[in-house]
């Protein structure tokens, strides 16, 4: 199992130096990769909490860290230009020596649209031109001079010099489970990247995943199945009751329950964090992309979590 650093998502927000820091960490700990979500403003109500642009806080950590992998969690289609996409991530590439990852979806939210001019299509429209833009980076990572006419965006003798340090491109990575998504996905892209809905509908999810890379020729352990999720580490069943009920007592659903939570977050100690990683592992998942909590009594969650289970 690999592993990936959510340093910065909705809930989670960052400055630019404690992004630094956290990515600085991870590279210690050896994670794979890090990860920060592509949205303009957080969240909270009044909107005012620190959110700097993913492309750009990304270039930086590209000259602050040296090994670990510069992700997403994950890049909005709708927010830049595809083809000036493409020269972004080469960008990263380069100044990282070769770690950029593109991982995208086709856009959801729609307040955000809205507050930055951005037209908000049909989420059928949304997918299209996401498909499309596929299309258009595969086209620029590779191509010498890219001449494309598509219903969404026409290049000319379009030239993306220099190449991606990455052969033949950094790897694409699909945000989404919907089912026109994984088949792009499946199709078109390097994997996958999914939230946890219960482990029975993740099994289903990837038997159908794999079937669809069956219809496309595409060999299956080349192609990266991640799951999305917390783990919020606990030293006893205490801890864990406390932090659970916290969370219903936060919880705006009044149908949550302490099974559902249990289902689809990782709360517990390290031995049955890591029993969820093996049932993961035989399900098909080959990488969790996370952010580390703890209870009140373990001060470093992140280092535990690398003792424990990246390095056990």
């Amino acid at each position: 199992m690999k592993y990936g650093l959510l340093i910065r998502h909705s809930l989670k927000t960052y400055s630019y130096r404690e992004i630094r820091d956290e990515a600085i960490l991870a590279e210690k700990y050896n994670f794979d990769s890090v990860h920060i979500d592509d949205h303009f403003y957080s969240f909270e109500p009044e909107g005012k909490q620190l959110y700097l642009d993913a492309l750009v806080v990304m270039s930086a950590i590209a000259v602050e860290t040296h090994k670990v992998k510069l992700g997403y969690s994950v890049l909005c289609n709708s927010y830049r230009n595809p083809a000036l996409l493409a020269k972004m991530i080469t960008s990263i590439d380069h100044m990282s020596q070769g770690r950029a990852l593109l991982w995208i979806g086709a856009g959801w939210r729609q307040e955000e649209y809205k507050a930055y001019g951005y037209p908000f299509p049909s989420a059928k429209e949304r997918v299209d031109q996401f498909e499309e833009a596929i299309t258009i980076f595969k086209k620029l990572f590779t191509e010498e001079v890219t001449n494309f006419e598509g219903r969404f965006w026409r290049l000319e003798r379009c030239r993306n010099f220099p190449k991606p340090v990455q052969k033949p491109y950094p790897q694409i990575i699909v945000g989404s489970s919907g089912n026109r998504m994984q088949t792009i996905a499946c199709r078109e892209a390097d994997g996958i990247n999914m939230f946890l809905n219960g482990e029975e509908t993740l099994k289903e999810r990837v038997n159908l995943i794999n079937k669809k890379l069956k219809k496309f020729g595409r060999d299956p352990l080349k192609f990266e199945i991640s799951l999305q999720t917390s783990v919020t580490l606990v030293r006893n069943e205490n801890e864990k009751d406390d932090i659970v009920g916290e969370i219903l007592k936060q919880a705006k659903d009044e149908k949550l329950t302490k099974e559902k939570i249990l289902e689809n977050r990782f709360i517990g100690t390290t031995d049955e964090i890591r029993g969820r990683m093996r049932i993961l592992e035989r399900i098909g998942v080959r990488k969790l992309v996370t952010d580390i909590w703890g209870s009140p009594s373990i001060k470093d969650p992140l280092k535990l979590f690398y003792d424990e289970i990246i390095n056990h």
